[in-house]
């Protein structure tokens, strides 16, 4: 830089606004670029909420980094809340009116582990509920299997019945001996074998 002696004061105020207007420009410059990274700040798919709620911070220092500490606090948690994945856990804590970025953070983790274990739960309930109702068809299953077999066994067996001769149904379905006289109507024998129709060729 010249001798600021041989300066004139018109010259000398343009080089310094100079000078320092393009370290201004640069740090506003900054300023805006970290402002558009925390406001466009959004949780990952599978992202740890510590590391998220961490990284949530301290975007909101190097965004508003002249901002006392308590409103910074409180505006890095809206940000934290507006940009988490699970639209449960947002409403939650919306509706409970967290203002700290840290509390913010440990309530999340709370309310994730409540929903974990209630998913387990139900997860075991629905399990246990299909595998009963699973048993239960499978027992009446087999109930009307053993049923038909039987069925099909007492069919099996009066068809070997009918076929060895022994027994037969008649019109009204009972059984009965498969001899029958048809001289004089009894079972037991054949006409053939029957003693009344032997008597009565005798007498003639």
């Amino acid at each position: 830089m010249q001798n600021l002696k041989d300066l004139e004061y018109s010259k000398l105020k343009a080089k310094l606004e100079l000078h320092f207007g393009e370290a201004l420009t640069s740090q506003a410059h900054s300023l805006q670029n970290y402002y558009t990274q925390f406001t466009n700040r959004r949780q990952k798919f599978g992202e740890n909420i510590a590391a998220f709620g961490s990284d949530i911070g301290r975007l909101a220092r190097l965004a508003y980094p002249e901002c006392p500490d308590l409103m910074r606090d409180k505006i890095a948690c809206a940000q934290f809340v507006s940009s988490l994945s699970d639209g449960f856990v947002k409403r939650a804590l919306q509706m409970e009116g967290v203002t700290s970025l840290r509390i913010a953070i440990e309530r999340t983790k709370a309310v994730q582990l409540i929903q974990g274990t209630c998913f387990e739960n139900k997860r075991e309930n629905n399990f246990y509920l299909e595998n009963k109702k699973r048993k239960f068809f499978n027992g009446k299953k087999s109930k009307q299997l053993e049923i038909n077999k039987g069925k099909k066994d007492d069919k099996e067996r009066s068809n070997n019945i009918n076929k060895n001769g022994n027994f037969f149904k008649n019109k009204n379905g009972k059984v009965r001996n498969k001899k029958e006289c048809w001289e004089c109507g009894k079972e037991g024998h054949f006409r053939f074998e029957c003693t009344g129709r032997t008597e009565a060729e005798n007498m003639n």
